[in-house]
């Protein structure tokens, strides 16, 4: 049975952080406040959860992969290949609104049962979020939850309402989010940025951005 939960992001409450940590490792699916907008989320390994989040996004292919919520730079460089220019880089992009696309490392199709060799990577700003993720020791896979009556969903009474019955948790800090999307930048390429999506955050903080 869903349930909507109403917690706070600074310091994060103790047994809220546990009950979501315990809906993630059972396979279950979350929506939380990410920073710009309302997302989905999931233990990354799991592919029951993963199936619950295409069905609540039906329209969306999938053959595109999910975006991977890190807790830090660490924990990403477990999944994607950083090397020094990128980590300068990404040391003044994270936690912040850029979702970047770096190179899958050859471990990850093991860890996560992903074959993709491109993965998207975002540390977000929110403390509720990072705690999570470092409590759950690997990524959520996240996807913004799809527009509401043609727009943004602004609060999470809005989602519990509208995805409520494919939910297991709604985290809700009880503010308002604006509905903007992430910049996304490729860093695949060694030496080289490539702005791919303008969303939210300044990308020129990508020195070498193309």
């Amino acid at each position: 049975m869903s349930a909507h939960l109403y917690t706070y992001d600074n310091p994060p409450s103790e047994r809220d952080l546990a009950r979501a940590e315990r809906v993630l490792r059972e396979d279950g699916v979350l929506a939380y406040p990410n920073d710009l907008n309302w997302a989905f989320g999931c233990d990354a390994a799991s592919s029951k959860a993963l199936d619950q989040i295409h069905m609540l996004k039906p329209t969306r292919s999938k053959d595109l992969p999910f975006s991977l919520l890190c807790s830090s730079i660490s924990m990403a460089a477990e999944y994607a290949t950083i090397d020094n220019t990128a980590y300068r880089l990404l040391r003044k992009a994270w936690p912040g609104p850029f979702t970047v696309l770096l190179n899958a490392t050859k471990a990850f199709p093991r860890q996560l049962k992903d074959k993709r060799r491109v993965v998207g990577i975002r540390i977000p700003a929110s403390t509720l979020l990072q705690t999570l993720v470092e409590r759950l020791g690997g990524p959520l896979a996240t996807t913004s939850v799809p527009l509401i009556d043609g727009r943004p969903a602004a609060f999470g009474y809005e989602v519990f309402d509208a995805f409520g019955h494919g939910l297991d948790l709604l985290l809700d800090l009880g503010n308002e989010l604006p509905g903007l999307e992430s910049t996304i930048v490729d860093l695949t390429e060694t030496g080289v940025a490539k702005l791919i999506r303008q969303g939210a955050g300044d990308a020129t903080i990508f020195e070498c951005l193309a």
